[in-house]
């Protein structure tokens, strides 16, 4: 997949790509440059936060194809989490209520009337890239990155707009942050990036 950094989920419409959008990205497989043929479109579900309100919204992504290896990539804004149906701003909501305004799980839950279930899956993102997004602010900021002194330490560290963190992150990382599916098999998919 390629992510667009340049754009979010309100901006994006698939029909500003064209085969020249593509002339300076490099495949994420075979690393072929400006190779790409426009190859269709599909309809992607996400949770996304809308007027203090969790919402269910819909976006069809632009894909394409590789003329080098024959591999196809879905275009995606920067703030959608692959494979994941909560978005970034989502997750990033969640976590920061959990673990800088102290709000627990079940009145989480029950304020955005969404299941228990949804909290539970940011956490667990959430642990297994802990010490990763440290490692990332010591890489990037070492003189401003303090010790990690806990779970609210960490939240605290990723900033407004959130979208720059997650273009860092995912350029350092080869990786979005928080993107759970293929962490402990054989790696994740290639990921390639379109800078902000």
């Amino acid at each position: 997949m390629i992510i667009d950094f340049s754009l979010i989920y309100n901006t994006y419409n698939i029909n500003s790509y064209t085969k020249e959008s593509f002339a300076d990205t490099p495949c994420p497989k075979c690393f072929a440059v400006g190779r790409f043929n426009l190859h269709g479109s599909y309809l992607r579900y996400f949770a996304y936060f809308v007027d203090k309100q969790i919402v269910l919204k819909s976006i069809e992504l632009k894909r394409v194809k590789c003329r080098s290896c024959k591999s196809t990539h879905a275009v995606m804004p920067g703030d959608l989490i692959p494979y994941r149906l909560l978005s970034l701003l989502v997750v990033i909501f969640i976590l920061t209520a959990l673990f800088i305004e102290k709000t627990p799980v079940l009145k989480l839950a029950e304020l955005f009337e969404f299941s228990f279930q949804f909290i539970y899956s940011c956490l667990q993102a959430f642990y297994l890239f802990r010490s990763r997004i440290h490692q990332y602010f010591m890489e990037t900021s070492p003189t401003d990155t303090p010790p990690d002194n806990g779970p609210g330490s960490i939240m605290s560290l990723i900033k407004i707009p959130y979208i720059e963190f997650q273009y860092g992150y995912t350029k350092l990382n080869q990786r979005p942050c928080f993107m759970c599916k293929f962490f402990n098999k054989y790696g994740a998919p290639p990921i390639g990036t379109t800078a902000p």
